[in-house]
């Protein structure tokens, strides 16, 4: 079965005390990993990634990762915990996949697979479980976004963690911290569905473009802004406007299969993609600010997606925690809130494989 293989590091089997299997699936890729465990400590150690639109089901995936393991490493897995791109059960045993042609039954899976356990966890639990095992010192897992006056605030132990992420969509979930596992674990949500507030005639104009665009009479929501197509939204608006003259790079906007990537790609040097996307973090600055009073985020608000990740000049500007910390009652609260961009990009593999080795009670069992 074609996939790549991606070698995290090297390793010997006797380094650690057990083994389990960690997965991210997506409409593009299905990412496997197998991750050792030593003690508190997880550390993902090679990928098997698969094209999910050439893939049969996730129990081919999962057994060509099971057998690579075992006649390359050694390695016998009978744990595993998969965060797949679709609406999970409540009972966590079934995920009908967005954009993918099959489904994950996870009873079917235990048996067509050697595997002796599985979770199923959404996109942003998986973020969430997987951030504990991220240095706060490492650009290459976090980057930390200063205050005016470069301030960088310490996170309070064991306060609540918020995350927000524009991807594709909009996420959001929190993080509290378990005192039985010692650990932080987070709760899911979808308040990247929630209304979108506006702030002056501009913006209200914005809504009411993306409104006529999208069809319907709901309130916008804050997805419709923070996500690729977002972006997209921005900037047709503001050719709608006539705000900037065509050009070479609008003529390639127009024409590219995926504008927010063309957007993005110009956005540093071309007038009318750097104001979209100083529009962008404007709104995403207030995300973070809403989420944080919400919740009281004391421990940190982390940037999740890869939008923030590939674009890192204007989160790091100064214009996000500028607009980030403008409120009239909460000032002093939110300049003492640590942000961080996540930057690593296998955060949910150390999330799955966490929850894999340490939460049997999300798991499903053969």
């Amino acid at each position: 079965m074609e996939h790549k293989l991606i070698e995290l590091k090297n390793f010997t089997k006797s380094d650690y005390d057990s083994f389990v299997l960690g997965g991210d699936v997506s409409a593009t890729n299905t990412s496997l990993s197998i991750a050792g465990v030593k003690g508190k400590s997880i550390e993902p150690l090679f990928i098997l990634r698969f094209r999910s639109q050439e893939t049969k089901g996730i129990s081919e995936a999962l057994n060509e990762t099971l057998k690579f393991a075992a006649e390359k490493h050694g390695i016998n897995v009978s744990k595993a915990c998969l965060s797949p791109a679709g609406l999970i059960s409540p009972e966590r045993d079934f995920c009908k996949l967005t954009n993918i042609p099959w489904s994950i039954d996870v009873k079917k899976v235990l048996g067509e697979t050697m595997l002796g356990s599985i979770a199923l966890v959404n996109d942003f639990e998986a973020i969430g479980f997987g951030i504990p095992f991220l240095d706060e010192k490492d650009k290459d897992d976090l980057v930390e976004l200063a205050h005016p006056g470069k301030r960088m605030p310490k996170p309070v132990p064991k306060a609540v963690k918020g995350i927000v992420g524009a991807g594709t969509g909009l996420g959001k979930a929190l993080l509290f911290y378990h005192e039985d596992k010692k650990s932080y674990a987070p709760i899911p949500s979808e308040g990247g569905h929630a209304d979108l507030p506006v702030a002056d005639s501009y913006e209200y104009e914005l809504m009411q473009f993306i409104k006529d665009k999208r069809g319907g009479e709901a309130q916008c929501e804050w997805e419709d802004i923070l996500s690729g197509r977002g972006i997209v939204s921005i900037y047709e608006f503001m050719q709608e406007m006539e705000e900037f003259d065509r050009n070479d790079v609008s003529a390639e906007i127009e024409k590219a299969d995926d504008k927010a990537a063309a957007i993005s790609k110009h956005a540093k040097k071309d007038p009318a993609c750097r104001k979209a996307f100083n529009i962008f973090v404007r709104f995403y600055a207030r995300a973070l600010r809403n989420m944080t009073l919400d919740i009281i985020a004391r421990g940190g608000m982390y940037i999740a997606g890869g939008i923030a990740a590939k674009n890192m000049d204007f989160f790091t500007s100064g214009e996000l925690m500028k607009e980030f910390e403008t409120n009239h009652s909460m000032h002093d609260v939110l300049k003492d809130i640590p942000l961080f961009v996540i930057t690593n990009y296998n955060v949910s593999l150390f999330g799955t494989a966490n929850v894999a080795a340490n939460f049997p009670e999300l798991a499903i069992k053969k």
